[in-house]
C-alpha cells in the first residue's frame, strides 16, 4: 500500500507487466473489494503503465484486505491476458452470468434502499438489453440511474415509457454490461473468445435485470427466495484457467515435505538459492512457462560465470528435485530441468586436498595472535581465534564449529567432548555425534573461553565467510579450500598413523562404508584415543602473539596457554 503526500487514506499502487501494458492500456475494470461487514467499496479504474486508485479508508486491516483482493484480481486478469481463450458452453455460460446475480444480491440484499432506485437500475438495463436505447451508464454493482432514468423517460409510467420504444434498434450491450462481463471473467479465470463475447453479454443483461427484481422486493420487504436464483448451474462445473503455479511456490510445497523427512536447513538454503538464480534469469517466476530451452538457457549463463562442477553440484540438484516433485505431486506435467545435461570435469589435481604441516602452522599462528579489529563484534573475533583450531583437531565441517553454543562443549565419559547437534543449527547427515576434544585446545585456553562466554552460541551467526577470508588470507593456494582442507588433513593424519578408520568416521560424521561396518556403537572413549594420537601442530604461541598483539593480550594469551586444572 502507498499513501499520497498530506493524506492519511492508503492507495493502491500495482506496476502493470511491461510486455501487457500496449494490450491492456486504456482498458477499464470493475474492482468489488467488499466485504459482508463493510461498506461497498466498487472501482471502475483504467489501466495504464500502473493501476492506482484510493482504498477509501483510514482502517489499515481493511484497508489491507482490500489492497489484497484488487492485487489478486489484477494477477488474474494479468494471467488471463496472456494464455489463450477458451471456448464455453451455453450453460457455462449461464452459470457464469449467476456469479453477477449473486454478487448484486450479496452487496445490497441487506440494505437495497427504496424500491425506486431498483425500478430505474432495472428499466434502464432492460432498454439496453431490448435494443430500445442506444447506451446508459456502465452497471458497476452500485445502483444511482435515477437522473439518467428522468432524463430519458421522464417522470410518468416507466414501464410505460419504455415499452414506447422500438426494441432492437441499438446495441448498447458492451457500453452497460462490458464491465460486469469482464469482472465475471477475470474473478472466474475465463478468457472467453470474442465470438462468444455478445452472448455472454446479453446472459449478463439477463442475471442483472434478474437481480434487480430481487432486491425491489426486498426493498419493499419481501425476502422469500427468489425462484429465478434457481435457474443458475454451479459454477464450478466450469473449466476455467488454473492459478499460476509459482516457481517459489513450488519450492515452497517441496520444503514442506523435505523437511518432514529429515532435509537440513543447509540444504533449503542451497536449493533456495539455485531457485532464487533461476527467478532472476528467467525474469518471471511462473512454473507452467518454463521451457526446455529455458533450462539450456540458464545453464549457459551460468557457466559464464561458474565452473560446471559449481552448476553441477550447486544449482542443478535443487532445481531438478523442486521440479521433480512437482511432477510427482501432479502440479506440472513435465520437468523442464531434464533438458540440462553437465558433463562431469575431469579432475587436475596438482597438489594435497589437505593443508600441508606449513599451512597449518601458518593457520594456526595467525588464529592465536588475532587482535579484534575496532568495532568489530566479539563473537566474530571468537570465530576467526577458534573456529579452524577446533576444525584442525576434529575435522568437522566449520558450519559445525560455528554454530556451537555453551552448552555443547561439556563432560562426558569423563572425557571433554563437543557436541556437534542438529539442535543447535544444520548438521548435514542430521545426527548428533559427541567428539573429544584435544588436550592441545584446552591447554591454549578454549575452556576457558567457553566458561566467560555467555550462555547461547559461542560465535557470532554468519560468520562463516569471515572465517573464510581470514583464512584465505594466510592461505593463498586457490587449490585448497580454506576450511575443508582440515577435514583432508585429519584422514590424511589417521592413516599415516594407522588409526581405526571407522572411528575416524565417527569422529567426522562420514556415514559406513558397510553394513558390517553400522554395527555397534563407536564410544566417546574409543574417539578419545584416536583424537589423542592425533599429533600437536607446532606453532610458536608467544612469537605470534608478540607479532599480533598488545602487551596486555601478550599476557593474557600466555595464560590462556597453561595447562588448565581437571582438564
Amino acid at each position: 500500500m502507498d499513501k499520497r503526500a498530506a493524506s492519511t487514506v492508503p492507495q493502491f499502487r500495482c506496476r502493470v507487466p511491461t510486455k501487457l501494458v500496449d494490450q491492456l492500456r486504456g482498458k477499464r475494470i470493475l474492482l468489488h473489494l467488499s466485504r459482508r461487514t463493510e461498506p461497498a467499496c466498487i472501482k471502475v479504474v483504467t489501466i495504464g503503465t500502473d493501476v492506482a486508485f484510493s482504498l477509501e479508508t483510514t482502517d489499515e486491516t481493511i484497508a489491507a484486505a482490500r489492497h489484497a483482493d484488487a492485487l489478486e484480481h489484477l494477477q488474474r486478469l494479468f494471467d488471463l491476458t496472456a494464455t489463450a481463450p477458451i471456448n464455453l458452453s451455453h450453460r457455462e455460460m449461464v452459470a457464469l452470468a449467476g456469479a453477477v446475480y449473486h454478487t448484486y444480491v450479496w452487496v445490497h440484499e441487506d440494505n437495497p434502499g427504496e424500491p425506486g432506485r431498483w425500478a430505474w437500475h432495472k428499466g434502464l438495463s432492460r432498454a439496453i438489453y431490448e435494443g430500445r436505447i442506444r447506451d446508459a451508464p456502465p452497471a458497476t454493482l452500485k445502483v444511482d440511474d435515477a437522473d439518467t432514468g428522468l432524463v430519458m423517460f421522464g417522470s410518468g409510467d416507466l414501464t410505460e415509457a419504455i415499452n414506447a420504444l422500438p426494441a432492437g434498434q441499438h446495441d448498447g450491450l458492451e457500453g452497460r454490461f462490458g464491465l460486469l462481463a469482464d469482472w465475471a471473467l477475470i474473478r472466474h479465470r475465463v478468457h472467453l473468445p470474442s465470438d462468444q463475447r455478445k452472448h455472454f453479454l446479453k446472459l449478463v443483461a439477463a442475471a442483472s435485470i434478474d437481480a434487480a427484481w430481487q432486491l425491489r422486493r426486498n426493498a419493499e420487504g419481501d425476502y422469500r427466495p427468489d425462484p429465478l436464483a434457481q435457474r443458475f448451474p454451479p459454477i464450478e462445473t466450469i473449466e476455467v484457467v488454473k492459478p499460476k503455479q509459482t516457481i517459489s511456490g513450488l519450492f515452497d510445497l517441496w520444503w514442506k515435505e523435505a523437511k518432514a523427512t529429515g532435509r537440513s536447513q543447509s540444504t533449503h538454503d542451497t536449493y533456495k538459492g539455485a531457485i532464487d538464480r533461476l527467478i532472476k534469469h528467467l525474469g518471471h517466476d511462473d512454473a507452467g512457462r518454463v521451457s526446455k530451452d529455458d533450462m539450456l538457457a540458464f545453464k549457459n549463463a551460468r557457466l559464464k560465470v561458474v565452473s560446471a562442477k559449481t552448476l553441477k553440484d550447486g544449482d542443478l540438484p535443487g532445481i531438478k528435485s523442486v521440479f521433480g516433485w512437482a511432477v510427482d505431486n501432479r502440479k506440472l506435467t513435465k520437468n523442464p530441468a531434464d533438458a540440462i545435461k553437465v558433463k562431469s570435469e575431469k579432475k587436475i589435481r596438482t597438489r594435497s586436498k589437505g593443508f600441508t604441516d606449513a599451512e597449518a602452522t601458518a593457520v594456526f599462528a595467525a588464529c592465536l595472535g588475532y587482535v579484534r579489529k575496532p568495532k568489530e563484534d566479539a563473537k566474530t573475533a571468537a570465530a576467526k581465534r577458534w573456529g579452524p583450531l577446533i576444525a584442525a583437531y576434529t575435522g568437522c565441517r566449520i558450519a559445525e564449529v560455528l554454530q556451537l553454543r555453551k552448552e555443547d562443549v561439556r563432560k562426558d565419559t569423563q572425557h571433554r567432548v563437543f557436541d556437534f547437534n542438529p539442535a543447535a543449527g544444520s548438521i548435514k547427515s542430521g545426527l548428533y555425534r559427541l567428539v573429544p576434544v584435544h588436550q592441545h585446545l584446552i591447554d591454549l585456553g578454549l575452556l576457558r573461553f567457553v566458561e566467560d562466554s555467555d550462555e547461547g552460541p559461542l560465535f557470532a551467526k554468519g560468520s562463516y565467510k569471515r572465517v573464510v577470508d581470514f583464512v584465505r588470507a594466510v592461505v593463498t593456494d586457490k587449490r585448497v579450500q580454506p576450511n575443508h582442507a582440515w577435514r583432508h588433513r585429519l584422514k590424511t593424519i589417521a592413516r599415516n598413523l594407522g588409526l581405526d578408520h571407522r572411528v575416524v568416521d565417527a569422529i567426522q560424521g562420514h556415514a559406513p562404508r558397510t553394513a558390517g561396518e553400522d554395527y555397534g556403537d563407536v564410544s566417546v572413549t574409543a574417539m578419545a584415543r584416536v583424537i589423542a594420537a592425533i599429533p600437536r601442530i607446532a606453532v610458536d604461541t608467544a612469537a605470534s602473539g608478540r607479532r599480533n598483539t598488545t602487551p596486555s593480550q601478550t599476557a593474557r594469551s600466555r595464560r590462556n596457554s597453561r595447562p588448565q586444572r581437571g582438564a
